[in-house]
């Protein structure tokens, strides 16, 4: 079964975007789509989507990162060229993982005349437990900043927050509060609550926005648990 998107993922550093991003790259796999995961963010060196690639690889998700396509664990600048893949038309699901701040959604730029003539997703992932996003104004100016640089529009909200294994019910209230206020002043639904798996059943009696998502820590190594 294939259906033909394209995802794109941005948030602020600390949201969790990446884990969401390879999260939800398994939900669409899981659900027998051709998908693949395309990792743009040259700014963050930590907890990149490119690290999954020999796990996924292994369960038919093709991942892509640098020009460098099976050398994932160099870190240039430079982008691969079957990127572009990702932003035509297709029957793939393509997660694109993207630097969270402006600075990171600048790569977009360069892809964004492929997705504006057809439909497609941009999604922020929102933790409303970093400082750079605790508020709706400041995330606000945030969203506004990555549509203007990457020349793109953001039209799904994600409330990813967390801390970490301290993860709470109140951390997804939290955000939620925060997101429904975004999504009243921007005209942006809420698309995901995230949580982890084991916080499901007590998630699903808070009544929050959003579907919810259930995801593993694919990208935290056990040693900083």
């Amino acid at each position: 079964m294939s259906i033909g998107k394209t995802i794109v993922i941005v948030g602020h550093y600390g949201s969790g975007k990446t884990e969401f991003a390879a999260n939800f790259t398994l939900f669409h796999r899981d659900a027998g789509h051709d998908t693949t995961l395309a990792d743009l963010d040259i700014v963050n060196p930590y907890f990149r989507s490119r690290e999954l690639q020999a796990q996924f690889e292994k369960r038919g998700i093709r991942v892509l990162s640098s020009n460098f396509e099976t050398e994932h664990n160099l870190d240039t600048p430079a982008l691969a060229a079957g990127l572009y893949a990702c932003f035509q038309p297709g029957a793939t699901v393509n997660i694109v993982d993207v630097g969270g701040d402006p600075v990171g959604a600048r790569v977009l730029a360069r892809y964004a005349h492929y997705l504006r003539n057809r439909e497609y997703d941009m999604w922020m992932v929102i933790n409303a437990n970093r400082p750079q996003t605790a508020h709706p104004a400041e995330t606000q100016r945030l969203l506004e900043q990555i549509e203007q640089i990457s020349h793109l529009k953001i039209n799904g909200l994600i409330n990813n927050t967390h801390m970490l294994d301290e993860t709470a019910p109140e951390d997804l209230l939290r955000g939620d509060a925060l997101v429904r206020t975004l999504s009243a002043s921007c005209g942006i639904p809420v698309k995901y609550t995230v949580c982890t798996r084991h916080l499901i059943p007590q998630a699903e009696r808070l009544h929050v926005s959003g579907t919810l998502f259930p995801i593993s820590l694919l990208l935290r190594p056990s040693w900083l648990s």
